[in-house]
């Protein structure tokens, strides 16, 4: 059989390295949560606070529901209401690049290449750089990449972001840094993460992620 790539190689090793070269630390017994957040810094139970962008995720998340029931009642009137209210919250950039930036962590979490081909822009300019890793460019080399961390890693994996920032710096480019709490059984790794995102076919689409192993 054909050899594989360097770039094959380099996407292998950097896909182990983010499963094992994160620094992993027990979960201490009693170890306060305050502060830390669910996907897209959406609030967790116990914690105060959570921002604009996360506040208006968890309102959109209200109105879903909400819409779903007064379908389900065929009440028409409320139903339509409701559609004008999401489609404001939605219209406004950095809700629409928080809800991008949650597709992803959702993919990562869910262990399935197919949700996270989903969250990813296409094009050369696409490319990944994994904890301890080399950077990956390419879509397709960016999918064999997550393929193979899925793959070592038995699947999806629970996911816990804190300090999620979203910067628009244009109509069509926009950044968030957040730091993400990866855990796997009795301990977790602590990743700095910093994702860009680029709108395609009118849709925040993700082209660049990095990952940092961080003991601070």
């Amino acid at each position: 059989s054909a050899s594989p790539s360097p770039s094959s190689c380099v996407a292998l090793r950097g896909c182990r390295a983010r499963l094992r070269a994160a620094p992993l630390t027990p979960l201490r017994e009693g170890r306060p949560r305050a502060g830390r957040r669910g996907l897209c810094g959406r609030a967790v139970a116990g914690e105060g606070g959570g921002g604009q962008e996360a506040r208006a995720l968890g309102k959109i998340t209200e109105l879903e529901a909400s819409l779903g029931a007064a379908i389900e009642a065929e009440d028409y009137a409320r139903a339509a209401s409701l559609r004008d209210e999401l489609k404001r919250l939605t219209e406004t950039a950095k809700v629409q690049v928080a809800q991008a930036n949650e597709r992803f962590y959702r993919a990562f979490a869910s262990g399935k290449i197919a949700e996270m081909r989903k969250a990813w822009g296409d094009g050369k300019h696409v490319r990944v750089i994994h904890p301890n890793s080399g950077c990956i460019v390419g879509k397709e080399q960016v999918m064999t990449s997550w393929s193979h961390i899925f793959k070592v890693g038995g699947g999806g994996l629970k996911i816990d972001l804190d300090d999620v920032e979203v910067h628009v710096m244009s109509e069509t480019a926009a950044m968030v840094t957040c730091i993400e709490f990866v855990d796997a059984g009795p301990a977790t790794g602590k990743i700095v993460a910093t994702n860009v995102f680029e709108v395609q076919n009118g849709e925040w689409k993700m082209i660049h992620h990095h990952g940092s192993p961080s003991t601070l």
